[in-house]
């Protein structure tokens, strides 16, 4: 037999597998799809309690090679409501285990499907289609694989639009993930590269990156980390100098030990500038331990349903669910820690730290007087305040009010910084070493001490009410 004829027989042979295999795989797509959307509305339900909020397959069409489905996204409107909230999405899907895309763009490797998916348009969504120029603004390309995994894009196309006050362009969004079908586990890469809105103030968002990379625990918390970066953010209003933020950072960590939820947040500003001019830079960072995980699953419930603006049943009830969730939070003694707030200007950095402890009050309906030593079993804070990072703030007000005597905002400067020592070793708030204010609080068991000294707890409120009034 010739090279061209074994040729011929082993291309009859793939192409017979692929034609039974196609068959094979479009006779379960449907019935996977519907599989698939009962683990959805259950997520969504768990995600979004009180809420009407459904996903369901209007329309599916099979062939050979591929599918056509429909899927409809409704939220029913909250009592009061002008209305509610209903998507279309449209989905073609393509059969198994080698679909004419994979194939087209290399890919050898046989899934079970090829889903493509886009939100359809609507007289409710003529304005983003508009804004989108006509394109699909959502689009959606998933793999699903044999062991039920899921990889994918997901295109936000560019938007444009504006009102009589606004202009506004988004460049659009371009990210990968990769799933399952269960949501079981999530990871995400996206990126947008600009958004900017045009009006009395001009703002201004460039390069900004996210990324997930969470797991569903078995008590239903979604454990891992997120990340977001952006480059720069900028504001200009009336033809002033802009105010330039660069080198944003917000990320966060979420894991479940022995005694509980903890989650670590941080935040950073790389930079802030007025012009050329740099003032300074921010950090921050948080933890939150022994959270109890199912009463965090009820109050980020009750928080997502609320963001969505549509809360069903009764208020009361709903209340009744946070107060019990903050109940069952403050049984495990939790501790809400700021563990580093600073701000360095080029002369200085000012640092703030406040670690809190929480116990369960006999009552979260107690009088504040009563409650507060009930709820903190103990704290402790402190403050390293830098005098030349006050007297760079200070400085900044020549910058903001162009016509100021800049000799003059020098002596305020450096009068204000030296004020501030003096009133804190005055009012025994705090003590100057060198070219800082140190101040120091502790509370234990109804205890305070203030930089080392023991004080009542009416004497301190007494300070702190007499600062404020001296502002």
């Amino acid at each position: 037999m010739t090279t061209a004829g074994k040729a011929a027989i082993a291309l009859g042979i793939i192409a017979a597998a692929g034609v039974a295999g196609a068959w094979y795989t479009g006779s379960q797509v449907e019935q996977v799809l519907e599989q698939n959307i009962d683990l959805a509305n259950e997520q969504l339900q768990s995600q979004f309690p009180n809420t009407d909020l459904v996903l369901e397959m209007t329309t599916f069409e099979r062939s050979l090679f591929s599918s056509q489905a429909r899927y409809r996204l409704v939220l029913e409107a909250a009592e009061g409501d002008d209305a509610g909230l209903e998507l279309f999405i449209n989905d073609h899907i393509e059969h198994g285990p080698l679909p004419l895309s994979r194939l087209t763009s290399f890919k050898w490797l046989p899934v079970m499907a090829v889903s493509h998916a886009q939100l359809e348009q609507t007289d409710a969504l003529a304005d983003l289609f508009a804004a989108s120029a006509g394109r699909p603004p959502v689009t959606m390309t998933s793999s699903v694989g044999y062991g039920n995994g899921i990889k994918g894009d997901l295109q936000i196309a560019p938007l444009n639009w504006q009102n009589e006050h606004i202009t506004s362009r988004f460049s659009g969004l371009s990210a990968v993930y990769t799933t399952d079908t269960t949501g079981s586990e999530l990871q995400f890469e996206g990126r947008v590269d600009s958004i900017e809105l045009a009006g009395r103030a001009n703002v201004s968002l460039v390069g900004m990156n996210f990324s997930l990379d969470r797991q569903r625990d078995a008590s239903g918390l979604y454990l891992g980390s997120g990340r977001m970066e952006l480059d720069q953010l900028a504001a200009v209003v009336d033809d002033k100098p802009p105010l330039i933020l660069n080198g944003m950072l917000q990320s966060d960590n979420t894991r479940l030990d022995a005694d509980g939820a903890n989650v670590e947040i941080t935040y950073r500003i790389g930079s802030v500038s007025y012009g050329t001019n740099k003032l300074g830079s921010m950090d921050m960072d948080w933890t939150f331990s022994r959270f109890d995980p199912q009463a965090m699953m009820v109050l980020a419930g009750i928080y997502n349903s609320a963001m969505l603006g549509s809360v069903n049943g009764d208020v009361e009830a709903v209340k009744g669910q946070v107060q019990a969730a903050l109940e069952q939070i403050l049984e495990g003694q939790p501790r809400v820690s700021l563990d580093n707030f600073s701000i360095k200007t080029a002369n200085g950095e000012s640092r703030f730290s406040l670690g809190v402890d929480l116990d369960r009050p006999m009552s979260l309906e107690l009088p504040p007087a009563m409650l507060m030593p009930q709820l903190i079993s103990n704290l402790e804070a402190k403050l390293v305040l830098s005098k030349p990072m006050l007297v760079d703030m200070a400085r900044h007000k020549a910058l903001f009010q162009p016509g100021a005597d800049s000799a003059a905002v020098e002596r305020e400067a450096l009068m204000m910084a030296e004020m501030v020592g003096g009133m804190a070793e005055m009012m025994q708030l705090g003590q100057v070493e060198g070219d800082s204010i140190l101040s120091q609080l502790n509370y234990a068991g109804g205890a305070v001490k203030l930089n080392g000294q023991s004080i009542e707890l009416e004497e301190l409120v007494g300070l702190l009410a007499g600062m404020q009034g001296l502002q």
